[in-house]
């Protein structure tokens, strides 16, 4: 079945209410997830969405945890965020940071007791809206060792980037410091494919394609993406006061993640007039799209260009769920009782 990007988030956000999220942070939540799909980030989209349902059920992760300003620096901040959801966590830290940045020019914060992020680009896409340069980053569950080592302690621990422009579309990097996210190859053991090879190691340590047997994912360029997601894990946690290592929890097993984030904003205005900023950067973007090309390249990309291209093609389609997924939402919503057992997703979907 297809779904609109609407009729996505009325899905998300009607479980996430039966879960006992409230409608404003529902929203949030939703708003993401369907931004992931549509952009064909699908490993934070849909398939991840029942684990944000499991976590809530099992404890792990509460839906109605507030996000507070524990130190207050003025251009500084540090949040806790009481184990609630990562996405909504990252949300109301920028839009807090965002008025800090209008007053200071530069601000950072930092988080602890966080989750999962879900799909960078989304915020990105928000800091971006604003006129901001962003770079956000956070620690994960681990499943990555250290380069030469044989123990996961580490995350997949991603890099946000977002740098605003006039008449081109934004700068928007976005990428884990591993191969791949953790999300992707769980999605493939759900649906009982086979991963590449060179994205992760089984529990001994051996290349495996199997997802399933998947226990530590590769980081990217060997020795310096094991040093990238150090970094971001000195940044995230070691400056907020979050987990790292064996002070991870493992949210399926219904330890909460006490994972870390840090978000910091750059208002461009303080630098140069900000529409001249803004056309240098379309300057900067002409320069690098007209460049010579090699043989057999029909043109080169910018950071995040393909998947917001690819969101505005699926705004047309809609997203395809398939048949596992389709079959485990409407599971969900008959469990949390916004559907009787005989209701299709689809039919579920329709009376939303």
């Amino acid at each position: 079945m297809r779904l609109s990007f609407e009729e996505e988030k009325r899905l998300c956000a009607a479980l996430l209410r039966a879960s006992g999220m409230g409608e404003t942070d529902a929203g949030i939540l939703s708003a993401s997830v369907a931004h992931s799909d549509f952009t064909g980030i699908y490993s934070h989209g849909l398939s991840r969405f029942a684990n944000y349902l499991k976590r809530f059920n099992n404890g792990a992760m509460k839906p109605d945890a507030p996000v507070e300003v524990v130190s207050d620096g003025g251009s500084t901040v540090v949040f806790d965020c009481h184990n609630g959801c990562g996405v909504v966590d990252v949300v109301h830290a920028y839009e807090f940071l965002r008025e800090r940045a209008a007053e200071y020019g530069v601000v950072a914060g930092t988080a602890r007791r966080s989750s999962n992020i879900g799909c960078g680009s989304y915020y990105a896409q928000m800091a971006a809206r604003d006129g901001l340069i962003a770079l956000i980053g956070c620690n994960t569950v681990r499943c990555v060792a250290p380069f030469g080592g044989a123990d996961s302690l580490l995350g997949t621990n991603p890099i946000i980037v977002a740098v605003p422009a006039l008449e081109e579309r934004p700068i928007i990097l976005d990428i884990s410091t591993t191969v791949t996210a953790m999300g992707k190859i769980q999605a493939a053991a759900r649906e009982g494919r086979p991963i590449p090879e060179g994205w992760a190691l089984d529990a001994e340590g051996n290349p495996t394609t199997d997802a399933s047997a998947a226990k530590t994912v590769l980081p990217i360029a060997g020795p310096k993406g094991y040093g990238l997601g150090v970094m971001v894990e000195a940044l995230s946690v070691l400056l907020s006061g979050a987990g790292f290592g064996a002070g991870v929890g493992f949210p399926n097993k219904g330890e909460q993640e006490n994972t870390g984030f840090f978000i910091i904003l750059i208002d461009p205005a303080r630098f140069l007039p900000a529409e001249e900023f803004k056309r240098r950067v379309d300057e900067y973007i002409r320069s690098m799209k007209s460049s010579r090309r090699r043989a057999g390249v029909e043109e080169i990309l910018m950071p995040g260009e393909l998947e917001m291209r690819r969101f505005d093609e699926t705004l047309k389609t809609g997203y395809e769920v398939t048949p596992a997924l389709e079959s485990e939402l409407a599971g969900w919503c008959a469990s949390l009782g916004i559907a009787d057992g005989g209701e299709s997703l689809a039919e579920v979907v329709k009376k939303l």
